[in-house]
């Protein structure tokens, strides 16, 4: 199986502010991993954040991070992606972008609204 057609347990997108609502209960391949008290599931990483409950598998992530951020691994009977160099990233926010199921959150920056706003945008004149 290269990737599970549906969400492995809980089919949600990742919790945006995890990062302030989450507190941390781990670390994994020298990222943190968080945690929340009432929502299931476990995200990993914080720049780079991977809510592994939602993840699919799909493999999209790695295909388009220029810093090859991300590792696949197994959880349990599953394929999931890992941001195991998330001090790599360079918050050009691609893999959220392509992430069918919302699995991923990259941590804002100055440059990521514009960022996001500019590829998503297209000018009058291409219309």
């Amino acid at each position: 199986m290269l990737y599970s057609a549906e969400c492995n347990k809980e089919c949600m997108p990742i919790n945006r502010d995890y990062r302030t609502s989450w507190h941390v209960v781990g670390t994994h391949n020298g990222h943190d991993v968080w945690s929340p008290s009432r929502e299931p599931g476990k995200i990993h990483g914080t720049t780079v954040g991977v809510h592994f409950e939602s993840c699919i598998g799909c493999l999209k992530c790695i295909e388009v991070c220029p810093t090859n951020v991300f590792e696949r691994m197994r959880l349990d009977s599953a394929l999931v992606v890992d941001p195991m160099r998330e001090s790599e990233c360079i918050l050009c926010l691609a893999c959220e972008m392509v992430c069918p199921v919302e699995a991923i959150a990259v941590v804002s920056s100055g440059g990521s609204d514009k960022t996001l706003d500019s590829l998503l945008s297209f000018p009058d004149d291409l219309t």
